[in-house]
């Protein structure tokens, strides 16, 4: 336990302090197991490209998922227009950078404590490899506990979907986080709303699935837009209901 609040104190502490223009809400931590036989199951249904936290990391027992939720103020910007959002832009290759740091200060205190890390690489080559990643933090995170899919397959936590999620491998043995027991989708747990369908400006959603190429198509153009932040992002389906809590 003094272990799992370390690690939370440190997550907690740099994301109110971050050092960013945008700013964050409380940040929600979960670990899962890295024996857990979900991780197998994720290798079957995403594909064998995906993979176990074995295979990046021999000696990981437990896997630490964190989420970085964006404040109210940036997610109701986002949403009040149809065209891309510079600040929400912005706020991902903030975050993201936030977010090796905060691994690399885990990586520092947890290395004082004899024990090792790992921070999982995603390697995002369009033109070789399509859409497909080796690792997906939105995954580990489900497999910690930390939220359930909504119909944008985007995670949706207790704090919402808007934000950010980053995710590290350790040596150390950690109890894990329980699943969600509950759909924290609208739709998927009432059949009502499906606001990120129709929010979705490339036409990509649907409740039968993602058009990846038609959301990958908008994310490029976003890009022109903004070129010196040299970022990929729109985030208009993560400005719904469930935009900043769980339906």
């Amino acid at each position: 336990m003094e272990l799992k609040n370390k690690i939370e104190g440190i997550i907690k502490a740099a994301a109110s302090n971050p050092g960013t223009e945008i700013k964050y809400r409380e940040p929600l931590v979960g670990f899962a197991s890295a024996d857990d036989p979900i991780f197998d199951e994720m290798k079957e249904i995403i594909g064998p490209y995906n993979l176990h936290p074995k295979e990046i990391f021999p000696e990981a027992k437990t896997v630490i998922s964190f989420f970085l939720p964006f404040e109210e103020k940036l997610v109701k910007l986002n949403s009040s227009s149809q065209d891309p959002v510079k600040e929400w832009i912005q706020a991902k290759g903030e975050t993201d950078r936030l977010i090796t740091e905060i691994n690399e200060i885990l990586k520092i205190e947890l290395e004082k404590e004899g024990i090792s890390a790992v921070v999982p690489e995603i390697v995002f080559d369009y033109k070789s490899r399509g859409f497909d990643v080796v690792w997906s933090h939105k995954s580990a995170a489900y497999a910690a506990g930390l939220g359930t899919f909504g119909v944008h397959h985007m995670l949706i936590t207790k704090a919402g979907c808007a934000g950010r999620f980053g995710t590290l491998l350790v040596s150390a043995k950690i109890p894990p986080t329980p699943r969600p027991k509950e759909e924290f989708c609208c739709y998927k747990k009432r059949e009502k709303c499906l606001v990120c369908v129709n929010s979705c400006p490339a036409a990509a959603l649907s409740v039968k699935g993602l058009d990846k190429k038609k959301c990958f198509r908008l994310l490029q153009e976003n890009a022109k837009a903004f070129p010196k932040l040299n970022q990929l992002a729109c985030g208009k389906c993560v400005t719904g209901p469930c935009a900043l809590k769980s339906c």
